[in-house]
């Protein structure tokens, strides 16, 4: 299942992966969420833990979440993909080159590191901070 993350920096939208994530939980909790923000406040900066309680993600999530990003392709500003699965870095740095914005793999040990990247230039409530 996807689990909306709670303490996330202002601008910022957080979902982690916890026991077996399904094509379901992706067209139900993450792309109406996803959607919505887009909808209300425009470019999403979002974060996507894939953490110790992670079980199995199948390969239909996997094309599910292609599939939104690939309809949607302009409204992800940055992404934070939060793991230490060692596979995941290249996988990520590929798929990176559908994406317009900037894309970053942490370990979980820097789940802080990576909320604070995806807020740099945001200000307390959220929007782009003056230049």
């Amino acid at each position: 299942m996807l689990k909306k993350i709670y303490d996330m920096p202002a601008g910022t939208l957080g979902f982690e992966a916890v026991g077996e994530v399904e094509d379901d939980d992706v067209e139900h909790v993450l792309a109406p969420a996803l959607r919505q923000w887009t909808a209300e406040r425009g470019k999403i900066r979002l974060l996507y833990l894939l953490g110790r309680r992670l079980e199995e993600f199948e390969g239909d999530a996997v094309s599910e979440n292609a599939k939104f990003v690939a309809r949607h392709p302009t409204a992800f500003e940055r992404v934070a993909v939060v793991s230490d699965e060692d596979w995941l870095r290249p996988a990520i740095k590929t798929l990176s080159v559908l994406l317009p914005g900037e894309v970053k793999t942490f370990p979980v040990r820097q789940l802080p590191e990576a909320k604070k990247w995806l807020s740099e230039g945001l200000d307390a409530s959220g929007s782009p901070s003056p230049a």
